[in-house]
């Protein structure tokens, strides 16, 4: 065995660090309420960026390691003094996150605290090989960037600030599935913990656990387990139904364009804009979704155009619909000159037929974008709308954009 696997195996080095971890002082704590204020900025404001910060200075994780390892060497005083230190840090970060939320005049739930309240089965593995990682670093004299990065991958303190958001709303469905999410972590991370001290054999004599024990490790894990398996598979359900239904729209559905998809129950909700789809249409495109192992479900769809009437109410309610992408509803923003550029072309060449012009940008998530242009005109006929039509079509080949084109009578 060479030298560094000599310092790894060395019971005494994880011993002094994981006792060094187990600190009953003031100044542990105040870190910890500081860390939590940051994943609660970070959570609120919905920065990845700060969160991280505030994993990377977090001390909660250095308890959890410590109950692991008391457990794998049998040492009842240690694990007593790492769950109060434990017990108190949780307690901590929840004032701690529970008094920023309470003040915080942004009450929303963001998408990073929504995040943390849908675990599933490969938080059980991050949390578990985070442990068996935390457990390696521990055990080194130098532990390099082994355990900031356990702590940014097992990230423990955003979803115990997500409970401190929960308690402070209200939010009880929050509170208990941010709160699994935290067991998990603090579980599996113990449980490897142990296992691994077990199997480094720190204390250079074998420790058999009792068959007793042995079987409440395992219905433990099974318990805890159990919840997350069923939500990776409603995940998984979820998101092949996704792409099956965009499949759908995309084969189905070229003429028009798909303001809002959502699958609800056992029925597809597809807000479109386009061409007139008449029942009769809609039928015909139900009984099509066998073919795309969506048989279970029953299509439904609201469009909110006539044909290429489109009210200005509608366009509004289309921008509002519209949650998948960040949208610009008036072409005279200065941060977008192709916009405007179009609409000073249109009113150019135009001034007797074109009443108002509205324009829109969608920049959707695949990076690819939409423009909605929607005329009023002064005289509405069949002539007029087909001569906007193809300048407005010959003037968006000219600036690279890809328009939809509505007419409105109000």
């Amino acid at each position: 065995m060479d030298n560094d696997s000599e310092e790894l195996l060395k019971s005494d080095i994880i011993d002094r660090n994981v006792r060094q971890g187990l600190n009953l002082t003031w100044l542990n704590f105040a870190v910890l309420f500081c860390a939590t204020i940051i994943a609660s900025v970070g959570l609120n404001m919905d920065s990845v960026a700060v969160i991280i910060g505030a994993m990377l200075i977090s001390p909660i994780i250095d308890p959890i390691i410590g109950m692991g390892y008391g457990f794998g060497i049998r040492d009842s005083k240690l694990i007593e003094k790492a769950f109060t230190v434990y017990l108190i840090e949780v307690v901590v970060a929840l004032i701690a996150s529970a008094i920023y939320f309470s003040l915080s005049p942004i009450k929303d739930a963001s998408s990073q605290i929504i995040a943390r309240t849908q675990p599933a089965i490969w938080d059980v593995l991050v949390a578990f090989f985070g442990g068996v990682a935390g457990i390696i670093g521990s055990a080194k004299k130098d532990p390099g960037n082994i355990l900031p990065g356990v702590a940014i991958a097992t990230a423990l303190i955003p979803p115990l600030a997500t409970v401190g958001y929960g308690m402070s709303q209200f939010k009880w469905t929050i509170v208990l599935s941010a709160g699994y999410l935290f067991l998990i972590n603090t579980f599996f991370i113990a449980l490897a913990t142990m296992l691994g001290t077990l199997i480094f054999n720190f204390r250079k004599k074998k420790v058999a656990i009792p068959w007793k024990n042995q079987l409440f490790i395992i219905a433990a894990v099974v318990i805890i387990a159990i919840p997350s398996l069923v939500s990776a598979s409603n995940l998984v359900k979820e998101t092949y139904n996704e792409a099956q239904v965009t499949s759908f729209v995309d084969n189905e559905l070229p003429e028009v364009y798909v303001v809002n998809k959502e699958i609800s129950g056992k029925k597809i909700k597809l807000t479109v804009i386009g061409s007139d789809i008449k029942n009769s249409e809609i039928k015909a495109l139900d009984k099509k979704l066998p073919e795309y192992k969506l048989g279970d479900y029953k299509l439904q769809l609201q469009q909110i155009s006539k044909g290429n009437y489109l009210s200005v109410s509608a366009f509004k309610k289309y921008v509002s619909q519209e949650s998948s992408s960040s949208i610009s509803s008036d072409a005279s923003d200065t941060s977008d000159k192709t916009l405007l550029k179009l609409k000073q072309r249109l009113n150019k060449k135009y001034p007797d037929i074109i009443d108002k012009i509205y324009i829109g940008q969608l920049v959707e998530k695949n990076g690819s974008d939409k423009t909605i242009v929607l005329i009023r005109l002064k005289e509405d006929n069949q002539d007029n709308q087909a001569k906007v039509k193809k300048y407005i079509q010959y003037q968006a080949d000219d600036l690279g954009i890809s328009p939809t084109i509505h007419f409105t009578n109000n």
